[in-house]
């Protein structure tokens, strides 16, 4: 079973699913692993707790021999050539939220278990920028685009002023932290400055950031001017000379 087989057969199965408005296969235009599966399920009113088990049954019913389970947020399946996932969440809300997003609100990443760094909203924005529509039966998929296509400046201006809001508070307390002895407490500074400065270059390219996997792809999507702020951060990664590192990272907000 190809993968290019099995995309359509789950979206066939899932039209039998109660309350299902929009389904849209995402991750693309980003590295993953070979046949593994993104998608996103916008229900009516309902959340992963209301649909996990009706998208789960669905799912043996077409795949008996399947392996079905909830993670998170999602229905994740392993086939016998294709693993992923059907996230799940409630179409209005989502639209409200990426509303939100462009108004500059919530843009706070989020630390979760299962990524590298920490999740970022525009991360999700890419996605749905960049989904092939399965199914949508109220046009949810016309309000995500006009919204996220082409890049919002507005959305690019708020995480722009967001990191550099972050960037300078965090290179106080790296000063501070370079005359102690604590290890620890001074890396997880680092990587919190490092991980905010590859956001702020994305922001100003006005490019989605997809999150912190294969930065050496993403960064060819960087503008020329933008790439100092990303090639800082890979040296700071290093760990060497931090002191002279900082000053040159203030010349660059």
């Amino acid at each position: 079973m190809r993968d290019n087989n099995i995309v359509p057969e789950i979206s066939h199965a899932l039209r039998d699913l109660h309350g299902l408005e929009i389904l849209l296969r995402v991750g693309l235009k980003r590295n993953s692993a070979t046949n593994k599966i993104d998608l996103l399920a916008g229900c009516n009113g309902g959340d992963i707790y209301k649909y996990a088990s009706p998208v789960g049954a669905l799912l043996k019913e077409q795949w008996p021999a399947g392996n079905f389970f909830v993670c998170d947020d999602s229905v994740r399946f392993d086939l016998l050539t294709s693993t992923g996932g059907i996230a799940i969440c409630d179409s209005t809300l989502l639209v409200q939220q990426i509303e939100e997003w462009i108004e500059g609100k919530n843009l706070g990443g989020q630390h979760c278990h299962w990524t590298t760094g920490y999740w970022l909203p525009e991360a999700l924005c890419g996605d749905l920028a960049t989904a092939e529509i399965l199914h949508d039966a109220k046009n949810i998929s016309v309000r995500i685009m006009e919204l996220l296509v082409p890049y919002p400046q507005s959305l690019s201006r708020s995480i722009v002023d967001l990191c550099v809001d972050e960037i300078k508070q965090k290179i106080q307390t790296l000063r501070r932290l370079l005359e102690k002895d604590n290890p620890i407490e001074l890396g997880l500074c680092i990587s919190d400055l490092i991980a905010s400065m590859v956001r702020l270059a994305f922001a100003r390219s006005s490019r989605y950031f997809r999150g912190f996997r294969s930065l050496d792809e993403q960064s060819k999507l960087l503008r020329s001017s933008d790439l100092t702020m990303y090639e800082l951060a890979l040296e700071l990664s290093k760990r060497k000379r931090v002191r002279g590192l900082i000053d040159e990272i203030e010349k660059s907000l």
